[in-house]
């Protein structure tokens, strides 16, 4: 990720010699400072997991990886069996049943809302979008966020998410020379086949729509549903969800339109 430069006394002179204008800092003064076009953050990819492969994960020079490909944001999906509140956070253990229960922290603070959301219910299944952290002996989840899932379908289709991502992983593997062989990203991009978006493809698409749009209200799901007809109407909400928790957009009128926070 690119971070802004700012140009110095050197740049500045060099931008008015270039121009060829007489009109110089007045004496005694400073030049300008040049502040070089703000680049837009690339867009790190979600990938779902079961709490098993996050347990499972190998810890290499302070990266996890899951199939030899390290993994920073994942998502997950279980059932709630603890929400304790700390002074500083919430505590969870989330369940999906595949491994032992993973403990989630969900720091508080960190939002623009003046009033922090209350725990998740303890009993209910939730979605979980975080952060692997700790060491491979001890595995905690740093909860970006969590919601209690409104319809079972979304479990249903985290699994199909799940399965699919996995098996592009293992692709990426033999294409790579092997499954002990860590894969890159563009060779996991390849795995998939010239016919499939990419995830961070998509992301950064949704985001381009959007910051393009120039109506007060924004740009809507169904505008975008629209536009980028090979995606389902819960794929685009699911891309929206993320740049959301990012920070990339905001919604306006309703849940249904959003603005570029660019």
């Amino acid at each position: 990720m690119s971070t802004d430069g700012v140009g110095g006394h050197s740049g500045s002179s060099a931008a008015s010699g270039a121009s060829g204008s007489n009109d110089g800092p007045p004496e005694g003064g400073t030049a300008p400072v040049l502040r070089a076009p703000r680049s837009r953050p690339r867009i790190q990819r979600i990938t779902p997991c079961c709490v098993n492969q996050l347990l499972t994960a190998a810890l290499a020079d302070d990266v996890f990886r899951v199939r030899g490909v390290a993994v920073s944001q994942v998502s997950i999906v279980g059932i709630v069996r603890k929400a304790e509140r700390a002074p500083n956070c919430v505590l969870y253990t989330i369940d999906d049943m595949t491994a032992k229960p993973i403990a989630a922290r969900h720091w508080l603070g960190r939002g623009k809302a003046k009033q922090e959301p209350a725990p998740c219910p303890v009993g209910v299944y939730a979605k979980v979008l975080g952060i692997l952290r700790g060491s491979e002996e001890v595995k905690v989840l740093e909860v970006l966020q969590i919601r209690v899932l409104e319809d079972m379908n979304e479990f249903t289709a985290h699994i199909l998410e799940t399965v699919n991502a996995h098996m592009m992983l293992a692709k990426a593997q033999e294409a790579a020379g092997g499954p002990s062989a860590p894969a890159a990203p563009s060779e996991v991009a390849q795995a998939t086949g010239s016919g499939e978006a990419q995830p961070d493809f998509i992301q950064e698409e949704v985001l381009r729509l959007i910051h393009e749009c120039p109506r007060q209200e924004g740009k809507s799901v169904g505008e975008l549903h629209m536009e980028l007809g090979s995606l389902s109407i819960q794929a685009i909400k699911e891309v929206l969800e993320y740049l959301m928790v990012e920070g990339h957009i905001y919604p306006t009128v309703d849940g249904e339109h959003f603005k570029s926070a660019d």
